[in-house]
């Protein structure tokens, strides 16, 4: 199992947080290892994800969460995502064309260069060309669910995701806070978890702010206080404005409650 990186070139200051996250993915595995899953799954088609090296350098350190992997068994997300991001394509689809990944470039770019104007923010294949370098841009990444949807359509596999998040968050462990305590971010952005039902694994993460477009919340973890969590759409929503209601509502509860 790649549980890290293995073809990545981190920072020697981040090889700590590579090595935690490690021992947590190895434990992840072994817990999971006992279990049954629907459609035959088991631990060794589990999906690691974690951060892109630079992450810990951020003025702003973002975690973004979505809710599975497509197409994507076995293999290390982070791993496989650098080299599609600096191929420029993810799958046979170019960047630019592809509105998850493209989004998340436009926002971490945003919120680390003073909230510049969405016009001015580069498209995401120049963004790309720096992304995880010490002059660029970086983020950390996870998926609620361990596995990946490998069917023909993007459709959220409910069923596949239910099965991974009740094995990893339960009375006895919350492998999913776990991770999230270790990438120790200032603002965790999900996409439109809400409406699927997992947030409870944040803990009781107080609210402060509820739109159409982003609900804002206050997490704490063991490690880090005064965390800003935002659920907003989903990135891949074909007929929201990237501007309107992905970014500006994003900029905005920011600039009012980030610490």
């Amino acid at each position: 199992m790649e549980f890290i990186p293995t073809n990545l070139h981190y920072p020697e200051s981040e090889k700590e947080k590579l090595c935690q996250i490690k021992t947590l993915f190895k434990q992840w595995h072994k817990y999971f290892k006992d279990k049954k899953f629907i459609k035959n799954y088991s631990a060794d088609d589990m999906v690691f994800d974690g951060f892109y090296p630079y992450y810990f350098s951020q003025k702003q350190k973002i975690l973004f969460i979505g809710r599975e992997s497509y197409w994507a068994t076995g293999e290390n997300y982070i791993s496989w995502m650098f080299n599609a991001y600096k191929r420029k394509y993810i799958g046979n689809k170019y960047i630019n064309q592809y509105p998850f990944h493209r989004r998340m470039m436009y926002v971490a770019y945003g919120l680390n260069n003073a909230f510049v104007e969405f016009q001015k923010i580069p498209y995401a294949d120049e963004i790309a060309e720096s992304f995880a370098t010490r002059a660029g841009v970086s983020f950390a990444f996870m998926n609620i669910s361990k596995f990946s949807n490998e069917s023909k359509n993007t459709n959220s596999d409910r069923d596949l995701i239910d099965s991974s998040f009740v094995a990893s968050y339960n009375k006895s462990e919350n492998f999913i806070l776990k991770e999230i305590d270790i990438l120790e971010p200032d603002i965790v952005i999900t996409m439109n978890l809400g409406t699927i039902d997992k947030m409870s694994a944040f803990g009781n993460p107080k609210e402060l702010l509820r739109l159409n477009q982003v609900y804002a919340f206050q997490l704490n973890t063991q490690a880090k206080k005064n965390i800003l969590l935002l659920d907003t759409f989903h990135f891949s929503a074909w007929n929201k404005s990237e501007e309107k209601d992905i970014y500006l509502p994003i900029v905005k509860a920011v600039k009012k409650y980030s610490k």
